[in-house]
């Protein structure tokens, strides 16, 4: 069987299928995705809901993350310090910060955020593991501010992200990039 005559029928075939699928979805699920677990008032009551919902804007997220970043509650943490204690303005006040992993002490040379966020995801930690821009918040914040992580999938850590990655404006793209110490710390990772 020729390769176009394979094409041809597999399209025949999902086409047919398509229609029969939506034929037997009855006339009530025209215009709209239903949910069989959700009742059709609560989803509509939910669609209402959302078309009144003001849009949020990229500028309003990155202004409540740079109110976040100086925080000294960001993650209810007890040290009392923000991630402006380490990034002044979001860069590096220089040095390192001390850390321990798996019982280890080391010292952690302290990067600058100004450009950062392009070089993510980037296989970062001991571990050697994939880690995005919000894990990267979070371990900032659960390392070094001993305070609880941000969930990802909530707009609190989405504007840190946002304000975060404000501070790479016009840098260039380059997932998996070193992190920029602006003077090296002997001895720091």
């Amino acid at each position: 069987m020729s390769k176009k005559l394979m094409l041809a029928s597999a399209a025949v075939a999902v086409a047919f299928f398509g229609m029969s699928l939506y034929a037997i979805a009855g006339e009530g699920m025209k215009g709209m995705m239903m949910d069989p677990y959700v009742p059709k008032e609560k989803v509509m009551k939910m669609k209402e809901m959302m078309m009144k919902m003001k849009p949020d804007t990229l500028e309003a997220a990155t202004m409540r993350g740079e109110k976040m970043f100086n925080n000294p509650k960001l993650g209810k943490n007890e040290t009392g310090q923000s991630c402006a204690t380490c990034h002044s303005g979001g860069g590096s006040i220089g040095g390192a910060a001390e850390m321990s992993w798996k019982g280890m002490k080391m010292k952690v040379a302290i990067p600058t955020l100004k450009g950062a966020a392009v070089n993510f995801p980037a296989i970062r930690g001991p571990m050697k593991r994939i880690a995005d821009l919000g894990d990267m918040n979070n371990m900032c914040i659960m390392t070094f501010m001993k305070g609880l992580p941000l969930n990802k999938n909530m707009r609190p850590a989405v504007d840190l992200q946002a304000y975060v990655a404000s501070l790479s404006k016009g840098k260039r793209y380059k997932p998996g990039g070193m992190k920029v110490v602006p003077t090296p710390v002997p001895g720091a990772m």
